[in-house]
C-alpha cells in the first residue's frame, strides 16, 4: 500500500517538473535570462525547489540558459548604447551573475583605446549642449558628469575630454 502512495507523488513531481520547464522555456523564448533570474520567476510562479532545479539542469543541457553568453550579449548591447565599464559591471550584477563571471566579462572588452572612443561617441549625443556652453570650464564639467553618469572611469574620462 505504501507503494501506491509513492507513485502519484512521483508522478505529481514529474508532472511540476514539466510544468517548470514549459514555464520556463517561455521564459527564456521572449530573451536571455541569468540562472538567478529565471529562478526567481519560477519562484514567483510557485514551483519547488526541485521542479526548478529540474527545469534548470534540462535548460542547460540544452543550451538555453547559459550565463556566460548572456552576460557577454548583455555587455554588448549596453555598450553599444554608450555605457562605460562601470555601468556595465554593475548592470551585469544586478542581474546575479557571479563576480568572476562579471569580471571575466569586463577583461574581454577592457581595452582603454576602445573605452575611450565609446566615451566619445557617447558624448556626440551631448555635442548640441555643450556647443551651447560658452564657457570652456563649465563645458567640461558637463561632458564630465555625463560621462561619469555613463560609467565610465575617470581617467577614461579625462583622455576623452582631452578634446574637448
Amino acid at each position: 500500500m505504501k507503494e501506491d502512495s509513492r507513485k502519484p507523488q512521483s508522478n505529481a513531481r514529474l508532472f511540476s517538473q514539466s510544468k517548470a520547464l514549459e514555464a520556463a522555456f517561455r521564459v527564456l523564448a521572449r530573451r536571455d535570462h541569468t540562472r538567478r533570474e529565471l529562478i526567481r520567476k519560477l519562484r514567483r510562479k510557485g514551483f519547488g525547489r526541485q521542479a526548478i532545479d529540474g527545469a534548470l539542469q534540462r535548460c542547460r543541457e540544452l543550451g538555453y540558459l547559459d550565463d556566460a553568453k548572456t552576460a557577454r550579449v548583455m555587455a554588448g548591447r549596453l555598450a553599444g548604447k554608450g555605457y562605460g565599464p562601470l555601468r556595465i559591471r554593475q548592470a551585469l550584477k544586478q542581474k546575479g551573475l557571479e563576480d568572476g563571471l562579471v569580471e571575466k566579462t569586463m577583461a574581454d572588452g577592457d581595452e582603454e583605446e576602445a573605452q575611450v572612443h565609446a566615451a566619445r561617441k557617447a558624448l556626440e549625443k551631448k555635442a548640441p549642449r555643450l556647443r551651447r556652453e560658452s564657457d570652456p570650464w563649465k563645458r567640461r564639467q558637463i561632458a564630465y558628469r555625463f560621462l561619469a553618469g555613463r560609467g565610465f572611469p575617470s581617467a577614461i574620462i579625462n583622455q576623452a575630454l582631452d578634446d574637448i
